[in-house]
């Protein structure tokens, strides 16, 4: 019994490594636009700007900065990576790999629709800016770019 929850531990952990390895890859991704177009290039780092504003805002009088923002982001495909892992516990104890590559990708899907998508109108209000359809853009391939690599690196019980 025990050595099952130290294992599953263990998977949590490498769902976290996993999620952050896809994050990685997916700002990388996310780099030549935002060299280009600054950060409204890129939706989900506006989102992440006003969650780090909203959060420090409450410590200190500093502005966020892109490394706030990118940092977050990559705490947030961490987290995401292990949410993931628990969803796909849910599913069943053994899924094929290719079953595993397809959910991760609507799970991106999914993410992009609730963070920037949905939520669209809420920071904009909240950060004081408006998101482009170019941002959206680029955020929609970027996630598809998450969910590529989350579904390929996630460790699953075969």
């Amino acid at each position: 019994m025990i050595g099952q929850e130290v294992s599953f531990v263990f998977e949590l952990l490498g769902a976290c490594l996993a999620g952050m390895m896809a994050a990685i890859c997916m700002t990388i991704f996310e780099l030549p636009f935002w060299k280009k177009w600054g950060t409204e290039g890129v939706a989900e780092w506006q989102v992440n700007a006003v969650i780090v504003s909203v959060l420090i805002r409450k410590f200190t009088r500093r502005r966020v900065s892109s490394s706030m923002s990118v940092a977050m982001h990559l705490f947030h495909g961490a987290a995401l990576g292990v949410v993931f892992r628990v969803l796909l516990g849910s599913v069943g104890s053994t899924i094929p790999s290719f079953s595993v590559l397809i959910y991760a990708i609507v799970y991106s899907g999914v993410l992009w629709m609730i963070s920037p998508f949905l939520t669209r109108r809420l920071f904009e209000l909240a950060g004081g800016f408006r998101m482009t359809r170019r941002g959206l853009a680029v955020s929609f391939l970027a996630h598809n770019v998450y969910g590529v690599l989350l579904g390929l690196l996630i460790p699953v019980p075969v």
